[in-house]
């Protein structure tokens, strides 16, 4: 037998698996290319816009919360009565107390807050910080003050960076508020918050180091309050585009020869700006080291997929390539085979059942064999007997000794007796036949033996009509008479006989061959129905051969049993399944 040649199972196995694998990486890949080309053609500057839009909430925040504290030490009763006092000694003590506290507290809770100040018209003066008392400490703040009350504006102002009267350092910038009769907008005073240079830096500069760009914040005068990195120079780019100081802009130029965009965005509360140097290809590095990244993430999981489709491939192809191997072996009759597989899984499962499969074949083969062995020999043992010499001689014997005492007149039924034994016994050894034409072969046979035996039994028969129609083996009734007349019957007694009765009933056929000879004793009836040995039995062809060759022939529905009872009766009967009408 020979299979057709088709594709490997584990090439589909290998590619399904990897190309599996490999479109989900496409997709991926696709995916992130479109959101990358997105980014760089779209999204390229209004991310930084956005970044820059939060720093200024950022800072929108942290100055109306500065707006908010000293719109408090405006408002506050005390202070009121301190400022719009005719003259700066009619405060007490107690108010003068009670203010410092009051603005102590408030510089000690806000990190941003380095100093708060309160000047008055009237000469009233309070401050945080130890060095306001001195020769110039008011110097500085007097100039506001003066503006404040010879000028209508009466908004909040933002100083420049300057120097306080604690240490030299460049260290704050002061948010200023007159203080004013709301009626007749006169000023009586100012409160001064000073901001910490160090707070404003660090939130303006957290973003400028994470997006890796150049940044400054500016007043509306154009000075530069803050920048990043402190080491560059912007005063020139600052004179070549003024308009970023105007409010939002967005404009191409140029920053040390590399072409940029400046991104602006003012902050309203304090009348600064924020402005961004954007190299056109600084806004997406973040982005590229991301692609970057995700190349390395895809080439690695494509890797991953290859080995794990290899592996995956050769943990399914192993097994079956071993079972067909064991089929192409099986296919060529070598049903000694053994499927070698040791896994726990589906597989291994197969492989136990295929084997378990291959040993009931063995067994059915072998079980087979035997019984076609034990036939032959069964059937081989038939013919002999059935051209047994000395069955022959007897016979011709017999002729001649009836032919010398009675003369002649009997050798004709004889010997026709004998030709219709003969042509029935030597007729195909194996093969079935019908109880009708089984039954003419024993009466030939009675014939024969009356004859030799000075006739002392009967022969009778009760045959159903319809049994004798049924199918039954050739030679297993004469065994059985035989059986009877050798070992049943003695020349000292007379009135011997034999019965054969045939009956259909229980969907059985039940043959039973009756005789009134010598019979056995229970033990011997045991040992033949348990199919031992009980001496020669008509030359090899005894109980066990007929039992034998009807379970052969007809299986485990046929069956054999002897009932015996001494100097009474034997009774052999066969019963096999009704079968009708011999093939």
């Amino acid at each position: 037998m020979k299979f057709k040649r088709t594709h490997s199972i584990s090439i589909e196995i290998f590619f399904g698996i990897f190309f599996l694998f490999l479109l989900i990486l496409l997709i991926m890949s696709a995916s992130i290319m479109s959101f990358y080309r997105n980014i760089l053609e779209n999204k390229e500057i209004e991310y930084h816009l956005e970044i820059t839009n939060n720093t200024k909430e950022q800072f929108n925040v942290l100055i109306n919360m500065i707006d908010e504290s000293i719109y408090s030490l405006l408002t506050h009763p005390t202070v009121k009565e301190a400022v719009f006092a005719h003259k700066a000694a009619e405060v007490s003590q107690e108010d003068k107390e009670e203010i410092q506290t009051y603005i102590n507290a408030m510089s000690s809770i806000n990190y941003s807050i380095n100093n708060v100040h309160i000047l008055g018209t009237n000469g009233f003066r309070c401050s945080t910080s130890a060095g306001f008392s001195g020769p110039g400490g008011y110097t500085y703040y007097k100039e506001y003050l003066d503006r404040y009350k010879y000028e209508s504006g009466r908004k909040g102002v933002w100083t420049d960076f300057h120097t306080t009267e604690d240490d030299n350092y460049l260290s704050s910038t002061s948010y200023i508020r007159p203080l004013f009769d709301s009626e007749t907008k006169e000023v009586y005073g100012i409160a001064v918050l000073d901001i910490s240079y160090e707070s404003l830096h660090k939130l303006f500069t957290s973003s400028s180091i994470r997006l890796k760009d150049k940044a400054v914040i500016v007043n509306s005068n154009g000075n530069i309050l803050f920048q990043y990195p402190l080491q560059a120079g912007y005063d020139d780019v600052l004179e070549r585009y003024p308009q970023v100081l105007q409010g939002s802009v967005q404009i191409e130029g140029q920053l040390y020869n590399k072409d940029v965009v400046i991104v602006s965005e003012k902050i309203p509360v304090a009348d600064w700006s924020i402005v961004r140097f954007v190299r056109k290809d600084t806004a997406t590095q973040m982005f590229r080291d991301m692609l970057e990244v995700l190349k390395i993430t895809l080439f690695v999981v494509a890797l991953i997929s290859l080995g794990y489709a290899a592996w995956m491939t050769r943990l399914i192809n192993r097994p079956v390539k071993e079972l067909m191997n064991i089929c192409t072996e099986v296919a060529k009759g070598n049903f000694d085979a053994h499927v070698n597989v040791t896994r726990r899984d589906e597989f291994g499962q197969l492989g136990q059942t295929f084997n378990c499969m291959l040993m009931q074949i063995n067994h059915s083969f072998a079980k087979e064999r035997a019984d076609q062995k034990r036939k032959a020999e069964m059937e081989y043992q038939i013919l002999q007997a059935q051209i047994n010499p000395h069955f022959l001689y007897n016979t011709l014997d017999s002729i001649k000794w009836l032919a010398v005492m009675q003369g002649v007149d009997n050798i004709g039924e004889m010997s026709t007796a004998l030709i219709n034994l003969l042509q029935y016994n030597l007729g195909k050894a194996e093969g079935e036949t019908i109880l009708r034409d089984e039954l003419e072969s024993v009466r030939n046979y009675i014939i024969i033996q009356k004859y030799r035996y000075s006739d002392i039994f009967e022969f009778t028969t009760d045959i159903d009509e319809r049994a004798a129609q049924y199918r039954v083996l050739r030679f297993i009734l004469q065994p059985l008479v035989e059986n009877s007349i050798i070992h049943g019957f003695s020349e000292g007694r007379e009135n011997y006989r034999i019965h054969i009765t045939a009956k259909i009933y229980d969907n059985k056929l039940h043959i039973k061959v009756i005789d009134n000879g010598t019979g056995m004793d229970q033990e011997s009836t045991v040992k033949l129905n348990c199919s031992q040995k009980q001496g020669t039995r008509f030359s090899k062809i005894g109980v066990n051969n007929v039992r034998e060759r009807l379970k052969l022939y007809f299986g485990d529905e046929a069956s054999l049993i002897f009932d015996s009872e001494p100097n009474v009766a034997t009774i052999a009967e066969i019963i096999l399944p009704a079968i009708c009408e011999a093939r």
